[in-house]
Formats: structure tokens, sequence, C-alpha cells
């Protein structure tokens, strides 16, 4: 599986900075590798996968670019201070952001956690990006059926399942990604937390909203060069405004 470098200095800085979850072992345990492994990616810039990278980068909430020094293209690299500083001044800006914009869908073969994040979402999107036929088309249908009657929206909360159900529930969900898979459909997705009501412009101060979550995923094409991911197009519910770090430490301050 390909390989990149990523720039450990930046990581330790970025992770040093974020309100919770700033420990090596808490970075470790969510992006599913050893505490030892965060040691070398940090000091020696130990090489990692780009799904690893990838995990880093959502972790931390930057874009994988700017914490590697190359992955499918030669870049410029600019010295680490320069970097850093650059990324971090963008990070202390207040943002706004959009309704519509793109995330990254994961691909999977975890029956389980699909399942599990199906069932604790709102609701379900697809995005094709992958030519169907009859039989991979049938194929899909029947997953996504699957998964969008667990979501809340669409659960028939008056019928009862039992423990039988659920494993074949689970075995069925299992074999259609199974049998997509075989057929070059690979199922990426991401768990997201939109902010609702719905709307296009951007709520006034103290507007009511509530979070719920979606499963936003995609049939999509084999991953090449050892990726796991895709561009998933994403509805956020209505613009939100984010507060950047230099903010929300002002206001943790003042209510000290």
């Amino acid at each position: 599986m390909k390989k990149v470098t990523p720039q450990g200095s930046l990581i330790k800085q970025l992770r040093s900075q974020l309100e919770t979850g700033s420990l090596q072992k808490e970075m470790s345990h969510a992006i599913r590798i050893s505490e030892r492994r965060v040691r070398l990616i940090e000091n020696e810039n130990a090489p990692v996968t780009v799904p690893e990278l990838e995990r880093i980068a959502a972790y931390l909430g930057v874009p994988r670019d700017t914490i590697a020094y190359a992955i499918n293209t030669p870049k410029l690299v600019l010295p680490a201070s320069d970097t850093t500083q650059s990324l971090l001044d963008d990070l202390f800006k207040d943002r706004v952001i959009p309704r519509f914009e793109k995330d990254r869908a994961y691909a999977t073969m975890d029956e389980g956690k699909l399942i599990h994040d199906a069932q604790h979402s709102e609701d379900l999107t697809v995005q094709i990006d992958v030519p169907l036929n009859a039989e991979t088309s049938e194929y899909a249908e029947e997953l996504i059926r699957l998964l969008t009657d667990l979501t809340y929206s669409k659960r028939d909360w008056l019928s009862k399942t039992t423990p039988a159900d659920e494993i074949a529930l689970r075995r069925r969900v299992r074999q259609l990604l199974v049998l997509l898979k075989g057929n070059d459909v690979w199922f990426y997705y991401t768990h997201q937390m939109r902010h609702l009501p719905e709307r296009y412009d951007l709520p006034a101060e103290g507007d009511p909203s509530e979070l719920k979550f979606r499963v936003a995923s995609v049939l999509g094409p084999p991953g090449e060069y050892g990726e796991e991911s895709i561009d998933v197009n994403v509805d956020n519910g209505q613009p939100y405004f984010m507060k950047g770090w230099d903010s929300k430490k002002k206001g943790e301050n003042e209510g000290c």
C-alpha cells in the first residue's frame, strides 16, 4: 500500500492546540493506530498510508495535503515554520461554513459499524459515482433500502426485532457489500452532523437550531494506490458560523 511522509512537527503542534483530545493516547485511539506510531509520526515523520493520513487530517480538522510533504504529485514544501504559521493563522480565523460543501467518505466492509451509524442517523443519502448494470443496481437498491429502513425517519418504531432478525440483517448487508465490491463497486460513507432547520442563509444570532446525524454514502469505483476514500457532496442543512481557535480561547477565558 502506498505510503507518504507526514509533517510530524506540524501534526504535533495542531494536536496540542485541540480543545479536547489533545493527548497522543486520545489521538491514537481515534485514528486507530498505536500510541507508539503516533510518537514516531510526530517525532520522526514516520511514513503513513494514505487512509491513515486522511484519518489524522480529519481528527485535526485540516486538509490532508497540509500535513504531508507529497501525496499524488510533487509540491513545493515551505520551511516548517512558514507552513505551520500559515496554517495556524487560517485556523485562528472565524469562518462561515456553507450549507453545501464536499467531505470525504471512506470505504467500508464493516457491516456492524455501518448498521450502527444508520440506526443513529436521521436519514441517508446516496451519491452514485460509478456505472451500475442490472445486477449491481439490484444489489445497491437492496443495500440502500435496508440501511434507510434503519434510520430514525424511516424506522418502524412499532415492530420488534429478534436477535435472529439482527443476525440475518448483518449477514445480508455483509453479502451485499461483498457482491458489490466483487463487481468493482465500493461502498463509501461518512457520518455527518447537520444543522437544522434547512435554510440557505446564515441564521441570525440566537435563532434556534438542532443537530441531527446523516449517513452520506457513495457508490464509487475501487480505490487506487491505496486510496480508501472519495469526495462526497454534503448538505449541512444551513450555513453556520464556526469560531476560530483564538475566539474560542477568548470565550473560555472570559467565562473563567
